[in-house]
């Protein structure tokens, strides 16, 4: 197991391009105190794109009450096409700092395995099978990732997964991450976002146990409520300590804003991770081949 823990940090599609310096600044830094694993979200780059071209994405809602996108093969060849420019610019931000990082993609790179079921959608007023590209990751290659770690300081992986007569499966990034992280003992999951974090009447919670999510489950919405949901799959899983929330990584891990989640009971300490020291080690070497 290498010296340095894992430490797994989702971004939001929304939120990459509106990242300033002094939090690339200090990603740069935790990747000297840990093996940073970066996964990227897509979906309002992708939204853009589709609207560029005029078209509107479709969302639909399975026989379960599960909400997704409609993934054809079109879509996923404009996912392809979002997350190599979303993959390079978190690989570019990071190289230009010394940090040495390679871009994955999960899919091509064999790093996910999802499974697609046949399922119906509602499709208007009636529930019919429709051909959707979408599903959960079943498994994580973590061999492979920690291989990729042993070359690198940080690896950004964009997480399409692949399936049986499937090369590309569109799965959903928090959960995706969730997986990342348990597989390799993270350390830590952050969710990092646009909103300051989990809000109940409108005010941030600082921090939540497992335990407690049932009683805020029902001020969660939409992709708050899915990012939570992540968020207790990695907890539950083994992880000790997941974040979500808008602001720079040692902040996130200090407690200092967004919501800490936690498997202890409500008056237990919140694990420790690293938030200091690593500025005394060797600059490491930019990576030449990074976001591909």
């Amino acid at each position: 197991m290498p010296a340095r823990s894992p430490l797994v940090i989702k971004i939001g599609g929304s939120v990459i391009g509106n990242l300033d310096a002094n939090w690339w600044d200090d990603v740069a830094a935790a990747s000297l105190r840990h093996q940073v694993v970066f996964v990227h979200g897509w979906s309002r780059p992708l939204r853009d794109l589709q609207q560029a071209r005029g078209r509107q994405p479709v969302f639909l809602t399975d026989q379960h009450g599960h909400r997704s996108r409609l993934t054809d093969p079109q879509v996923l060849s404009e996912i392809v096409e979002v997350s190599g420019t979303l993959r390079a610019l978190i690989c570019d931000q990071l190289a230009r700092r010394g940090v040495r990082v390679l871009g994955l993609e999960a899919a091509r790179d064999n790093l996910l395995q999802a499974t697609v079921r046949p399922q119906r959608w509602w499709v208007g007023r009636r529930l019919q099978p429709v051909a959707n590209l979408v599903g959960p990751v079943q498994a994580v290659n973590a061999t492979a990732l920690w291989s990729w770690l042993e070359q690198a300081d940080a690896l950004v992986v964009t997480p399409l997964a692949h399936a049986a007569q499937h090369p590309y499966v569109n799965v959903d990034s928090d959960r995706a991450a969730a997986k990342i992280a348990a597989e390799l003992r993270a350390t830590a999951l952050l969710l990092v976002t646009d909103v300051a974090g989990v809000l109940v009447d409108g005010v941030p919670v600082r921090r939540l146990t497992l335990g407690e999510l049932t009683s805020v489950r029902s001020e969660l919405a939409g992709g708050m409520r899915k990012k939570v949901a992540a968020a207790a799959a990695a907890v539950d899983d083994g992880v000790p300590l997941a974040v979500i929330g808008r602001a720079a990584v040692t902040t996130l891990l200090a407690g200092r804003a967004g919501t800490q989640l936690t498997s202890g009971g409500s008056g237990g300490p919140t694990p420790q991770v690293s938030t200091t020291g690593g500025s005394g080690g060797p600059t490491p070497q930019v990576s030449t081949g990074a976001g591909t």
